[in-house]
C-alpha cells in the first residue's frame, strides 16, 4: 500500500453503502487500498464517539487521505484540526461545515466552528463534490465548505446526494480527484 486513504460515511450509512465499495475496488486496480471505516451507531451519531472511533482507526500520520461523505466531511475536519499532522489531502462530497437545518438532528457536530486556521496549514491538498440538485446538504452548503478551505469546488449538474437511493452506485469524479492527488504526490 503507497498511501493511507480512508472513508468517512455519513449520517444513516454504512461502508458496504453507495459508491463506496465501487471506489475501494477500482483503488486496488491501482494498487491502493481504501479503508471504510464503519462509523458507530450512524442512525443516531454522537460526535464524541465518532472521533473516539476515527483517533483509533485512522492513522495520526503526516501525507494521510481522507474521504468524508455528507456528515463525514465535517468529522474528517474535526479528525484534522484534533491532530498534530500535515500534508494532508481531503475529498469532501456533499459535505458541509455549519448548522444545516435540513438535517438538526446533527446540530451536535457543528455547534462549535471548525478551527481553520488550525486546519487550513495541515492540508496538502482537498477537494470539495457537490451536486446542485442536492436534496439533503443543498450544495450551498457545500460551497461555503470550499470557501473556508480555499480550495477547489467541483459542482455536478445532477447526483442529488451521491447515495444508493438516488442510483448512485458509483461515482468517477471522486476516483479522478483522488487519482490526481495521488499522482502530485510521486
Amino acid at each position: 500500500m503507497k498511501n493511507s486513504i480512508s472513508l468517512i460515511h455519513g449520517y444513516t450509512a454504512h461502508p458496504e453503502d453507495n459508491w463506496f465499495p465501487w471506489l475501494k475496488k477500482e483503488l486496488q486496480k491501482e494498487n491502493e487500498d481504501l479503508f471504510l471505516l464503519e462509523m458507530p451507531n450512524s442512525q443516531n451519531p454522537n460526535p464524541v464517539e465518532w472521533n473516539r472511533h476515527c483517533d483509533e482507526t485512522i492513522p495520526q500520520t503526516d501525507g494521510i487521505t481522507i474521504i468524508g461523505h455528507s456528515l463525514g466531511c465535517i468529522e474528517a475536519l474535526r479528525f484534522v484540526e484534533r491532530h498534530d499532522i500535515k500534508n494532508v489531502n481531503l475529498v469532501l462530497v456533499s459535505g458541509f461545515d455549519e448548522k444545516t437545518y435540513t438535517l438538526p438532528q446533527l446540530l451536535e457536530f457543528t455547534n462549535k466552528p471548525v478551527d481553520y486556521t488550525n486546519v487550513l496549514k495541515k492540508i496538502n491538498q482537498s477537494v470539495v463534490i457537490t451536486a446542485f440538485d442536492d436534496d439533503i446538504i443543498p450544495y450551498t452548503y457545500s460551497q461555503t465548505l470550499a470557501r473556508h478551505l480555499n480550495c477547489k469546488m467541483i459542482l455536478m449538474p445532477e447526483g442529488k446526494h451521491f447515495i444508493d437511493r438516488d442510483g448512485v452506485l458509483e461515482l468517477p469524479v471522486v476516483y479522478d480527484e483522488l487519482l490526481s492527488f495521488i499522482n502530485k504526490a510521486d
